[in-house]
């Protein structure tokens, strides 16, 4: 059986390619072994990365993310058992196997059957242990190093590790296992974010009764680990992240998240003795801006996943502003304060409107505007399509949705091109947007098998249809131009959230395209059809440029199996999330399936 990237129930599959794949380890397998890795050296942390690519100097706070010398280890173990002991299970000793032996014919409740009730009620008991100190703090550098940059949620340089954002922080050292590189790290990430799920859920109301910090820290630990468990690849794990998404924005509007529309700049006359704390009061606020950015861009990930209407509204108003990356990134209050200076100076300088865009910009400079902002903006696009697809798409929708998806290339390419800015691969996005516009993702799953052969068959015709079509030749056009956009992105730079499944469903279209067209020549576009108008703007064609006869050729080239082999080499290389060598394993039952005699 396969997992499937729509939903948790499994593919059919006939049985050679069955038995081709196996199915990995259940966590619960896996050996949460809680070494010191003495192997690993103390120079690691001085280890050269290509996160020179974006400029944004995190080495000059490094040092306070790291648990010292004087930290309790053991106060991180306290959410944790806290939680355990909350709902009054007893240890180890006094936990034996519960045989029910009542009688079930009997009308009433007797005390075997209350001791039963009592039993189920009782969570499996933990003997958990944490990792050295040695290795959380890898798992921090990590974090803060590979994937912060592409999730911008949690301040690097005024992180602490404290009793406080316990949580978190494990959270966090979830996340930055993954990037260690063997199995045994990866397995006591899987086995901390499968802990603190349940601690979360069973110690959130202490939260709320505390400071707006601490309340801050439960939200943020749950956005990352819902992106652990989207990204694990695990059907399990997928459910039970979609499921808890409703929770986490609950949370977040019950802790008045929702309410904070901005983190204003201060003027640059303040004291000088006050710019610490008025640093701080401005991390605290952006923070809050940034969390909810990213509950938006997560609501429009598990709609498109799972097909279906996203939680929240998403309609540009409704979206809090965020400042720039560089005030973000900012190591100290000081190199903050000059930010904020320059900003100022620039924003007196007359600018020209955009009246005509439907999109919010940032109040922040238009030289400085964050990628996070541009990254939720047009995750609000790409969910208002899935909305509307759960309804009906009908042209007008789609030229509405067309001119929208113009609009916010006009106003954001300027600022996410090159490699220092494009760390959150937001024309990746873009392009998969389009492909959310012109081909029904959940037909395609159908199609290949996701709820069956039965309903595989009744999907055929559709699909056929769909083939035939000129939208099915634009989507493919802008399937390459994505898996083009993915083979020039750094090698050491970790892709965003949602390369993995935009790369698997540009190769799912592709597929689907030479699998059901109308005609067994191989598919080249016409002339006319690379004229299209998003085919046109700055940057549509990535590095190849727009209008070169190099871009030209790219796409001019015949659709054939060749790009499966492409996207699936390209699902096995890119970053460390195990749900892109699931994608890659259903595209090669693909290929198989186009090549086989």
């Amino acid at each position: 059986m396969l997992y499937s990237p729509g939903l948790n129930a499994p593919v059919e599959r006939p049985p050679r390619a069955r038995r081709a794949a196996k199915q990995p380890k259940r966590c619960s397998e896996c050996g949460f072994v809680g070494t010191s890795f003495p192997g690993v050296p103390a120079s690691i942390f001085n280890t050269p990365t290509d996160l020179e690519l974006l400029d944004i100097g995190l080495n000059a706070h490094e040092p306070a993310w790291l648990l010292g010398s004087d930290f309790d280890l053991n106060t991180l173990d306290f959410p944790l058992s806290n939680a355990i002991s909350e709902w009054g299970h007893p240890g180890h000793d006094n936990v034996h196997s519960h045989e029910e032996t009542y009688d079930d014919s009997s009308d009433h409740i007797d005390e075997a059957y209350r001791e039963g009730l009592r039993y189920k009620l009782q969570p499996c008991p933990s003997n958990t242990a944490l990792p050295s100190a040695d290795f959380l703090n890898l798992c921090i550098k990590l974090y803060f190093v590979r994937f912060n940059p592409v999730f911008p949620i949690v301040h690097a340089p005024s992180f602490r590790p404290s009793s406080e954002n316990a949580i978190l922080l494990l959270s966090v050292c979830s996340v930055g296992a993954l990037f260690m590189g063997s199995a045994t790290a990866a397995a006591q990430g899987r086995k901390i974010f499968q802990t603190l799920n349940k601690a979360n859920l069973s110690s959130w109301d202490t939260y709320i009764r505390r400071d707006a910090r601490e309340w801050r820290s439960l939200v943020q630990a749950s956005i990352i680990g819902q992106t652990f468990g989207m990204l694990s690849g695990q059907p399990d794990n997928v459910c039970m992240t979609e499921s808890f998404h409703g929770t986490a924005i609950a949370w977040a509007r019950q802790g008045g998240f929702f309410k904070i529309k901005g983190a204003p700049l201060p003027s640059t006359d303040e004291p000088s003795t006050s710019k610490e704390d008025v640093w701080r009061r401005w991390v605290d606020a952006e923070e809050s801006v940034r969390l909810v950015l990213a509950l938006y861009v997560q609501d429009a990930e598990f709609a498109t996943t799972f097909h279906h209407e996203p939680l929240l509204r998403h309609t540009p108003e409704k979206l809090p502003v965020c400042n720039s990356d560089e005030l973000f990134f900012a190591p100290s209050a000081s190199d903050w304060y000059g930010l904020v200076k320059k900003d100022r100076a620039i924003s007196t300088q007359p600018t020209h409107a955009h009246l005509t865009n439907p999109l919010p910009s940032p109040t922040v400079p238009t030289t400085r505007k964050a990628q996070m902002f541009a990254y939720s903006s047009l995750a609000g696009i790409v969910a208002s399509i899935q909305e509307k697809r759960s309804s009906f798409l009908d042209d007008a929708s789609k030229q509405y949705f067309r001119s929208l998806l113009l609009s916010w290339h006009n106003e954001y390419y300027k600022h996410i091109q090159g490699p220092r800015k494009n760390h959150i691969n937001l024309l990746i996005f873009w392009h998969s947007a389009f492909m959310a516009l012109y081909a029904d993702s959940d037909l395609l799953e159908r199609s290949i098998g996701r709820d069956g052969r039965h309903a595989a068959q009744e999907a055929r015709g559709d699909v056929e249809n769909w083939a035939a079509s000129v939208e099915a030749r634009r989507g493919v056009l802008h399937a390459l131009l994505l898996l083009k956009d993915l083979e020039m992105l750094p090698i050491g730079l970790e892709p965003a959230i949602h390369v993995p499944k935009a790369t698997f469903y540009s190769a799912l279209v592709v597929y689907s395209y030479i699998k059901f067209k109308p005609s067994a020549d191989a598919y080249a576009p016409a002339q006319d059809e690379v004229d299209a108008p998003e085919l046109q703007v700055s940057g549509s064609t990535g590095a190849l440029g727009s209008n070169s006869e190099k871009a030209s050729a790219a796409l001019l080239s015949p659709v054939e199996p060749s790009i499966l082999c492409n996207a699936i080499d390209l699902l096995r290389r890119i970053g460390h999330w195990e749900i892109s060598r699931k994608f890659a394993s259903i595209l090669q039952i693909l290929l198989d399936d186009l090549t086989k005699a």
